[in-house]
């Protein structure tokens, strides 16, 4: 069964083709929906925007290439900025732009992100010396989304997951073992690790991601 829906599990993709960008048009696909998230990929063409709409729920905004415009704040890649509900929300994209857009029902906490603030994934976790360091965001039976780093040679050891895990590489490189095929993963790249399919992870370089496991 797959959790993550459009985007093909257990492959090596690149970041720019997940969602095809094409001037002057806008383009979404649902991802994932379940009574906590709706997870949708929006790919914006330089200067095309979505008119003020207030959210109805808080919202997380990932920007995974380019430079978007959330209500005259610039996000840019590798970026995070979440904002609460009710507020007035317009978007543009400043070059084409690919963005996650996590909706998440208004009694879920998030961890370790600010409200109102446009902050860089890569500076919200640390690289530790000869180990494994993890930062959870969201730890819920449907969802999890965390921030991990691995130094050289750290990595994560075989398992399985209980759901579909998306992996946005942030720095470094990572070698990726789904059931016996190896992949290479670094910046640019993007993988999702179907559920309960044995996979593994070890940095080959100094690495970062962002993970969500899509539960149900």
């Amino acid at each position: 069964m797959a959790y993550i829906n459009k985007l093909e599990s257990g492959k090596l993709l690149k970041l720019k083709n997940l969602l095809p960008c094409y001037e002057g048009q806008i383009l979404s696909t649902k991802l994932c929906s379940n009574n906590i998230l709706s997870l949708e990929l929006y790919s914006l063409a330089k200067g095309e925007s979505i008119s003020t709409h207030n959210l109805m729920d808080q919202t997380l905004y990932i920007v995974l290439t380019g430079i978007l415009s959330v209500s005259a704040k610039e996000v840019p890649e590798k970026c995070y900025y979440f904002i609460e509900k009710d507020t007035p929300s317009e978007l543009m994209a400043k070059e084409n732009t690919l963005v996650l857009i996590y909706t998440l029902s208004g009694d879920l906490v998030l961890k370790n992100l600010s409200f109102g603030k446009v902050e860089s994934l890569l500076n919200q976790i640390d690289l530790v010396h000869m180990s494994v360091s993890s930062k959870i965001i969201i730890q819920k039976k449907e969802v999890s989304l965390t921030l991990f780093s691995f130094d050289t040679e750290e990595g994560l050891s075989t398992h399985k997951a209980g759901g579909d895990a998306m992996v946005i590489p942030l720095a470094g490189e990572v070698a990726v073992l789904i059931d016996e095929t190896p992949y290479t993963v670094k910046e640019g790249d993007f993988i999702i690790l179907p559920a309960g399919i044995p996979h593994s992870l070890i940095a080959t370089k100094p690495y970062k991601m962002l993970l969500t496991v899509i539960k149900e």
